[in-house]
């Protein structure tokens, strides 16, 4: 179909057919499956390759892929590897900016530090953080 649904004809799939599904796709009814963005990002940060799905879903139809299908594929591939894991970080709270100044402007401390901006995200919220981006539609790998 030229949208983002994927329609079972003809049979019923099987059980590994019916999990690759449920990888990038919500369940709509028995025999179709809606592509959906934050499935799609969620399996790519936990590792799936989208080019699974393309495949997937070419081996089971003669035509060529409809637009907004690729689009979908090339999209989430895209956005699902959109933020990157750099590493830890010791956050420390400084008193004050002339504090925090000071410090990042030091000869030897500046090379060791960085100083961050109030948009950082504790370790704590780090499945929360995770939970919103996926609805904004992006995704963050190691």
């Amino acid at each position: 179909m030229p949208s983002p649904q994927v329609n079972v004809v003809g049979g019923s799939l099987s059980t590994e057919e019916s999990l690759t599904l449920d990888t990038w796709a919500v369940e709509a009814t028995d025999k179709s499956w809606r592509l959906d963005r934050q499935k799609a990002v969620g399996a790519i940060e936990k590792g799936h390759d989208i080019a699974e799905l393309r495949a997937f879903l070419q081996t089971r139809e003669d035509q060529p892929l409809p637009e907004t299908v690729e689009s979908f594929i090339k999209i989430s591939g895209k956005q699902g590897k959109a933020l990157k894991i750099s590493g830890t970080a010791l956050l420390i709270d400084c008193e004050n900016t002339e504090i925090a100044a000071m410090i990042v402007t030091h000869k030897e401390a500046a090379g060791l530090c960085l100083r961050a901006s109030d948009r950082v995200v504790r370790l704590e919220n780090e499945e929360k953080f995770r939970n919103q981006i996926r609805i904004l539609g992006f995704g963050m790998t190691a």
